[in-house]
């Protein structure tokens, strides 16, 4: 994820309490974090080009599962073939959102922004940069992972409420994305679940999913990477349980939960409702 945040402090952004001090995540006497850790179903989708994708139904809540075929959650599309665009079409997508900066959108750009070649079955595309170009020298000032999640929400509540608000009001199949479908990708993934009422252990099973899937894709960046630069890097790649878990808290905490945030970032009661009706069978 590419570090960034807005300069000032937003009347929307602000905490219930003000002086409420950063809790990092709890964790044990070795490291490990205290909450329970669960197995959820595989679901991931074989698409062609996509290393880091599932869906983000069959989740349980409580008397039921989230809904499959509402939300895919993915890494960056941009070197998508034909086989891939054919897959998504037949899975229902119907709409694509790129969270990624405008700079990365047009470095890489997706296969959908000009959707001329696949004009029949083309999905609608909309980059709706999670982090901007004008933040992202400020997220590289975090100490670690977990303080740049903390600083997208508290300085990007806007796009959230912006991105949020279209996952509720796209018809059919939404497949949202950054460039690994690690932190911003996980960050909305996760508030999304939460909304729908998933519990924190199976998130943050969800979240840590992603390292099994981009161990590959790891590994290779690891091996170009100047030997000084390794930890850091091993650091910021891992998706820890915990991390996960001390954002939700953190959320709790701040707003009353995800619903509290989405609210004070301005997105409408009702497409509240509707995104977390769309993601309840």
């Amino acid at each position: 994820m590419p570090p960034s945040a807005q300069e000032g402090r937003p009347p929307y952004a602000r905490r219930k309490d003000e002086g409420a001090q950063e809790v990092r995540p709890e964790e044990g006497p070795q490291g490990s974090a205290v909450h329970q850790t669960v197995v959820i179903p595989s679901r991931r989708l074989d698409w062609p080009d996509c290393r880091n994708i599932r869906d983000l139904g069959g989740l349980p809540l409580s008397g039921g599962f989230t809904r499959s075929g509402v939300l895919v959650r993915s890494d960056n599309l941009h070197s998508l073939n034909s086989a891939g665009v054919e897959a998504m079409a037949a899975y229902g997508v119907t709409t694509v959102i790129d969270l990624r900066s405008e700079s990365e959108a047009a470095s890489s750009p997706s296969p959908f922004a000009n959707a001329e070649p696949f004009a029949a079955s083309a999905p609608t595309y909309t980059n709706l940069p999670l982090i901007d170009d004008a933040s992202m020298v400020k997220l590289a000032k975090a100490s670690d992972m977990f303080e740049r999640y903390l600083m997208m929400l508290e300085y990007r509540a806007a796009a959230f409420g912006e991105i949020f608000s279209t996952l509720a009001n796209s018809e059919g199949t939404v497949v949202f994305h950054c460039f690994a479908g690690k932190d911003r990708t996980g960050m909305v993934a996760a508030m999304s679940l939460a909304l729908a009422g998933v519990d924190a252990d199976s998130i943050a099973a969800d979240y840590a999913e992603t390292d099994s899937q981009m161990a590959t894709r790891y590994a290779e960046w690891l091996a170009a990477a100047k030997p000084e630069l390794l930890q850091e890097m091993r650091d910021d790649l891992r998706c820890p349980p915990e991390r996960i878990h001390g954002i939700l808290e953190h959320l709790e905490r701040g707003w009353g939960g995800v619903e509290g945030y989405l609210e004070a970032a301005g997105m409408p009661a009702n497409d509240i409702s509707n995104l977390r009706s769309k993601l309840i069978s």
